[in-house]
């Protein structure tokens, strides 16, 4: 079905605002600005936009990159002339215990030595290494679990650092004090360091007990792998270590820069809009909740600003969605789902709502997003698709691909979160 005018714009803005944000873009600024320590670098680069980080950064520094690693997502182009190794997303595989084993190597070789550390979101599902006493399988159906139960970014990460010998601080301490400069993109609402990438380089405020409250709010606990709830529960009767703390001497001589985020992704594609003629905003906080919030709200913006001239509010951040019990093969993504959310919304309205992942990925599709129109619901009963009931079994993206509103599957060089834009004409 052919894209009006209003959703073609909206997914232009969307490609010019991740050109505009490309990771090698960022990295190549901050060294050139940044004091790094004198001589050799090794660099690691780890999560969803680390094959362009790593790239850029081994361009900026020249001769004096040393054994750079890029532990990034299955499937993408790995960066020329850089040791690589693949994990998986958004659920960990074999190979995510691998790049895990393989990072721990790293930091064993670097211990004392300057490095360069380069983090993006999604870091957590692609590199994991398990606590002694808990399997690789128990811990990645855990996480599972959980994000189906509608855990937020936040509440997730809390679970896997006290599951990890790599997260909430812990590869941080297996470099041994040394001097550290670690750049970052952050996905996460708030850019809270400690949350992005689970924080493998950052103290971690979370504790064990305020781990088990995320297991018992999502009402998993009775459904966890026994490894796992025995873990958390000796955590949280102190017979486990805890993850190291703020104030640990030990991250002293670690520095972190964040290079961007869902914010700076809004206010960058607002800025874009405004060139095209839209009076446009960007919301200064980066949305969290329920994706049917977030449909709720798009139609309220829609029916109080259409037919008042182009207009175009950017949202960065990402919404959650929870998969329905009865769903026998979920197959979408949280911006797909969103987006026919919005479609009924609006439905009628000279208006287009975008919602995409700034990586290019939207969950386990060969989509990054979707777009849709005042029109997409009318399209949709015509070719007898039933949006309700696709979204009701977890289904958006077939829906999506069917009704010609996705947006396929592109490499961004970037990862800031989802991006939605809401426009009217």
């Amino acid at each position: 079905m052919a894209r009006s005018l209003l959703s073609a714009e909206c997914e232009a803005i969307y490609r010019e605002t991740l050109a505009e944000l490309s990771a090698s873009r960022l990295v190549g600024e901050a060294l050139r600005r940044e004091e790094l320590p004198a001589g050799p670098l090794r660099v690691l680069a780890l999560g969803k936009a680390a094959a362009a980080m790593a790239e850029a950064a081994v361009a900026a520094l020249g001769g004096r990159a040393r054994d750079p690693l890029c532990v990034l997502p299955e499937g993408q182009h790995p960066p020329a002339g850089v040791r690589w190794v693949a994990g998986s997303h958004p659920r960990p595989s074999e190979r995510s215990l691998e790049a895990g084993r393989r990072i721990l190597d790293w930091a064993e070789g670097a211990a004392g030595s300057p490095a360069l550390v380069l983090v993006s979101g999604g870091a957590s599902s692609i590199a994991v290494v398990p606590v002694a006493g808990v399997p690789f399988e128990d811990k990645a159906s855990a996480v599972a679990l959980l994000m189906a139960a509608g855990a937020t970014i936040q509440e997730l990460n809390a679970v896997r650092k006290h599951l990890s010998r790599l997260k909430g601080g812990r590869l941080g301490l297996a470099l041994g004090g040394a001097p550290v400069l670690v750049l970052v993109l952050s996905d996460v609402p708030g850019d809270d360091l400690s949350v992005i990438g689970s924080g493998p380089l950052v103290p971690d405020p979370s504790t064990f007990a305020q781990a088990l409250r995320v297991v018992q709010r999502c009402g998993a606990e009775g459904r966890l792998p026994a490894s796992v709830r025995d873990h958390l529960l000796a955590g949280a009767r102190g017979e486990r270590e805890e993850t190291p703390k703020p104030g640990d001497p030990r991250f002293e001589r670690i520095r972190h820069r964040l290079l961007a985020g869902p914010v700076q992704l809004a206010r960058t594609a607002a800025a874009a809009a405004a060139r095209r003629g839209f009076e446009a905003e960007a919301e200064p906080v980066a949305v969290t909740g329920d994706v049917a919030d977030l449909a709720a709200r798009v139609g309220r913006w829609v029916r109080l600003h259409a037919g008042r001239g182009r207009r175009l509010l950017a949202i960065g951040g990402e919404p959650t969605v929870r998969i329905p019990a009865g769903a026998a093969s979920p197959s979408g993504g949280r911006a797909q789902h969103l987006a026919l959310l919005a479609a009924l919304e609006i439905a009628g309205a000279p208006a287009a709502f975008l919602a995409a992942g700034s990586d290019g990925r939207d969950g386990p599709t060969d989509q990054a997003g979707a777009v849709v129109d005042g029109e997409t619901a009318r399209a949709a009963a015509a070719a007898g698709v039933d949006v309700e009931g696709e979204l009701g079994r977890a289904r958006s993206g077939p829906a999506a691909v069917t009704l010609g509103a996705a947006i396929p599957r592109l490499e961004t060089g970037t990862h800031l979160c989802d991006l939605h834009l809401v426009a009217v004409a």
